[in-house]
């Protein structure tokens, strides 16, 4: 997800532009990560492309497009322990959109945000070791961080 150093570079960013950032930065600067509050802001004030990118996956399952969005929200821990090579088909899917995704935007920062690098990672371990508990892991922490996006769109 966005780090806390990325809200900080985007809030002067917006600061440049003329908007009143100083009471969301100051409590992002207290903060140890950055709250829905403070993603929420900047997404309202400058669309996040990671927002747009999990937008674009809901809209694809929305008009049967899809099943890549409905595979991680309707994802549970006993369903992937039964299934890896589910879980698995999952997370290189949305690696690939991940990938895809980036080729139409201009945004230094977004294969970062969307946790390409990490999914790469857990792919390779799990290939390397067999263990699913880091895919695992991830796919929740994917789940949680659409959730998050979904809830500063409303």
């Amino acid at each position: 997800m966005i780090t806390k150093t990325e809200c900080l570079t985007l809030l002067f960013d917006l600061k440049d532009r003329g908007i009143d950032v100083d009471n969301i930065l100051t409590d992002l600067v207290k903060s140890k990560s950055p709250s829905i509050e403070v993603i929420k802001f900047i997404n309202d004030k400058q669309e996040l492309n990671v927002r747009k990118f999990y937008e674009k996956l809901r809209y694809s399952y929305n008009h049967g497009n899809s099943i890549l969005y409905k595979k991680i929200v309707k994802s549970t821990d006993d369903s992937m322990e039964e299934d890896p090579r589910g879980l698995l088909c999952t997370l290189a899917s949305l690696q690939l959109q991940i990938l895809l995704f980036n080729e139409r935007i201009n945004d230094t920062n977004f294969l970062q945000n969307a946790r390409f690098d990490e999914i790469s990672k857990v792919l390779l371990n799990y290939y390397n070791t067999k263990d699913i508990i880091p895919c695992i892991k991830l796919l929740t922490l994917i789940k949680s961080d659409l959730k998050v996006l979904e809830e500063i769109s409303k």
